[in-house]
């Protein structure tokens, strides 16, 4: 197995000032890969075609051995005698890197590299190919904040750091937090104000325990997964026109609400039609391979499409269960990570065998496709043929320059198939799950972590690799990858334990001292706090308002949308050239189920950052943007909402602080202070002014959304509570958890 070259950290201690500690060795993962990584593997990495001197440094057996004139790189004990050292040490005009690459080496860094080989010049492979072993929890002292053993490894790092935990949170914000976490919506109202009467460990963990039964945890938990999935309702290319693998999402649903063990889940998916005995559940989970964008454009070359597939494929796995970007091999081999080009099209050849067409022929059920009882729906599913799997390597990635003819085979820096697995989709699936893998256990966690806690204990959830981040927490991250395998793969059990936790119930407040010292929060000082994503934001209102219909599974649905966006994109021959909003019940449904249309997604999710899904997305971009707020304020969906909500609330009391707490509870999960009450009676008095004074814009705000304004109340009145049911909507309390 090849020593795999390391993280190329943001900031670490090779590169900050200050003197080196003599008494302490050179850490090579954290100290030494990352300057190697930075100033030498561009011209001395794995990449052939631009490796000078024909010198690799990422391999141990590459330095160590003789030079043509006799010396060798490194020689393990001696740095004087290294030509490395007497390489980065040399004059200007003999010394590496070249002044023309950039900044050279800092005196630092040299110390650094004459240590490093003085101590012997280890060269470990990279942490992520090694197997992950349960860890022994830190011994501390005083350890009456932890409540499992999540808690002891955050507990020992921040004190390590000269840090403390955060005092708990508030009941009314960590109950919001995690019925958010858990299933997407907030909490009731009753059972918000029930647990402020008793926010007792039991009673909390008792909700926990209520949510995890729930199907919207199934929903919610499917949310993420579609996005590595890259599920749509459409085809992609060309005409982007509808497909039916809708099947396919009831499916992803029901495996998290059912707690369906994720080894077999990624069995399934993977190669459900290669199970033994394989029946319907089987063959609609392999719509997961059939999730790729696909084309029926007229001029297109068959042989270049399936490779176009076939890297879809590699990626789509590789992101979903290694952490690798190993479509970097497509044309070379990877320049950091060990996935050479051949790697690259042995993995592609478990995927080049199936039935599917070249071409969709625009049809909703393109083949192969079963009928799923009792709707009768098409869904699109896999199918492998008899031949046996293999590809061609493509110079350069070339589809028509094919080269040397590769058998279906895993890359050769992580461990072999099982014995005796068979040489398919199947044995490539058992080969993820074996207890020796050592990616794909930390790459599931890592994943259900970032979705809790908004970023992972590995940041770059898609990269386990080289340029990739380093843990925060690797002893935690192997504690809990171990977790995940030896309780059968329980997903349910895991959020458990996060949720559980000490480390997250922890108030999100950070006072400036803290906040200098764990500024992104990645020692976990502090709660977790993020801005919801576009679906939570919409599910909130309607959840709130009441507006929500709970029906599970099914089509998807076409809420509102502002007009001439798929118009504006789509071939006139497309049977999705025309948006056609639905009506009644369609138009409150999760937004799960909201009908994605790949060239033009769903504008009120893209604009928080929803994908287009013609790729895997294993972590969604964060950012705050003027139309987000824009959206927020003046979408139909929350306009509706506020106004539905409004009238719940004028409804429920004559009186006006019983009609703000109405709200208050639904919307921020805790009653309101008295100095926002008396806020929102102040604005209540001005707007109710302004209403007053203009009947015909209170008449146009409650009419908005395609539900009839209740007659029992006046347009002003009405129009006035709504817009402070928008307000409380907008505040950032509620646009994140």
């Amino acid at each position: 197995m090849l020593a795999w070259f390391g993280l190329v950290l943001a900031c670490s201690p090779a590169d900050s000032g200050g003197s080196l500690d003599a008494a302490q060795s050179v850490d090579f993962s954290r100290e030494i890969r990352p300057i190697l990584a930075e100033h030498c593997l561009a011209c001395h990495g794995a990449d052939p075609a631009q490796r000078a001197a024909q010198l690799r440094l990422d391999q141990a057996s590459a330095v160590l051995a003789q030079r043509p004139r006799g010396a060798s790189v490194i020689v393990p004990g001696n740095a004087a005698a290294s030509l490395l050292v007497q390489r980065i040490t040399a004059p200007e005009a003999r010394r590496m890197p070249p002044a023309a690459t950039g900044p050279g080496l800092t005196a630092r860094e040299i110390e650094l590299i004459e240590r490093w080989i003085d101590e012997g010049a280890a060269y470990p492979p990279h942490w992520s190919l090694n197997a992950p072993v349960r860890p022994e929890q830190p011994a501390l002292a005083r350890t009456d904040w932890v409540r499992n053993p999540i808690d002891q490894f955050v507990l020992a790092a921040l004190r390590t750091a000269g840090l403390e935990p955060s005092s708990p949170a508030e009941p009314g914000r960590l109950l919001r937090r995690v019925a958010l976490d858990l299933t997407g919506l907030p909490p009731t109202a009753e059972e918000a104000q029930a647990f402020a009467q008793d926010p007792s460990d039991a009673a909390y963990e008792r909700y926990v325990d209520q949510l995890l039964r729930r199907p919207a945890f199934g929903e919610h938990r499917a949310r993420y997964w579609l996005d590595v999935a890259r599920y749509a309702d459409t085809h992609g290319y060309h005409q982007d026109s509808y497909r039916s693998i809708w099947p396919y999402r009831n499916y992803v649903i029901d495996s998290f609400a059912r707690n369906e063990p994720f080894d077999q889940f990624t069995l399934e998916q993977l190669a459900g039609d290669l199970l033994p005995g394989a029946g319907l559940r089987e063959r609609v989970a392999t719509g997961f391979l059939r999730s790729a964008m696909s084309t029926n454009e007229g001029g297109i070359i068959n042989e270049e499409y399936a490779a176009i597939y076939a890297k879809d494929r590699v990626d789509t796995f590789a992101a979903a269960w290694l952490g690798l970007s190993v479509g970097c091999a497509d044309c070379h081999d990877h320049k950091f990570d060990p996935i050479t080009q051949r790697d690259f099209y042995a993995l592609s050849a478990f995927f080049r065998n199936t039935t599917q067409p070249i071409r969709d022929f625009n049809l909703p059920d393109a083949p192969p496709s079963i009928l799923v009882p009792p709707s009768m729906a098409p869904t699109l599913v896999t199918d492998e043929t008899a031949e046996e799997p293999h590809a061609y390597v493509l110079e350069r990635g070339d589809y028509a320059s094919p080269g040397e003819r590769v058998g279906a085979d895993v890359p050769a820096s992580l461990p072999p198939l099982p014995e005796g697995a068979p040489n398919n989709r199947l044995g490539l699936a058992e080969w993820l799950v074996q207890p020796e893998h050592p990616l794909m256990a930390r790459v599931v966690v890592n994943r259900f972590w970032a979705e809790v806690f908004g970023a992972g204990l590995v940041p770059t959830t898609n990269d386990f690799g080289v340029t990739g981040d380093a843990p925060t927490h690797p002893e935690l991250l192997d504690w809990l990858a171990v977790e995940l395998r030896e309780s059968g793969w329980n997903v349910k059990h895991l959020f458990r334990l996060l949720v559980t936790s000490a480390t997250y119930r922890q108030s999100e407040r950070a006072d400036p001292a803290r906040f200098a010292a764990d500024p992104d929060n990645h020692l976990l000082s502090r709660g977790p706090r993020f801005r919801m994503d576009g679906e939570m934001i919409r599910d909130l209102a309607l959840s709130a308002s009441g507006l929500l219909v709970g029906t599970v599974g099914g089509p998807s649905v076409t809420p509102y949308q502002p007009p001439g966006i798929w118009e504006a994109v789509s071939s006139p021959d497309s049977n999705t050239n025309s948006y056609v909003q639905g009506t009644g019940e369609a138009l409150y449904r999760r937004s799960l189920y909201t009908f994605w249309k790949r060239q033009a997604p769903p504008p009120a999710l893209e604009l928080f950052n929803a994908p287009t899904r013609e790729l895997p997305t294993t972590q969604r971009e964060r950012t705050n943007t003027p139309l987000q707020a824009l959206a927020a304020l003046n979408d139909v969906q929350l306009v509706e909402a506020a106004r539905v909500l409004a009238t719940q609330a004028l409804l429920s009391s004559p009186d006006t602080l019983e009609r703000l707490d109405f709200i208050a509870w639904r919307v921020l999960s805790r009653p309101l202070q008295s100095e926002e009450v008396d806020r929102l009676q102040q604005a209540l008095e001005e707007e109710s002014a302004e209403y007053a004074a203009h009947p015909t814009a209170a008449d146009e705000l409650i009419r908005v959304g395609e539900s009839a304004p209740d007659v029992r109340l006046e347009a002003p009145e009405l129009a006035t509570w709504t817009l402070l049911c928008s307000t409380l909507l907008n505040l950032d309390e509620a646009l994140t958890k």
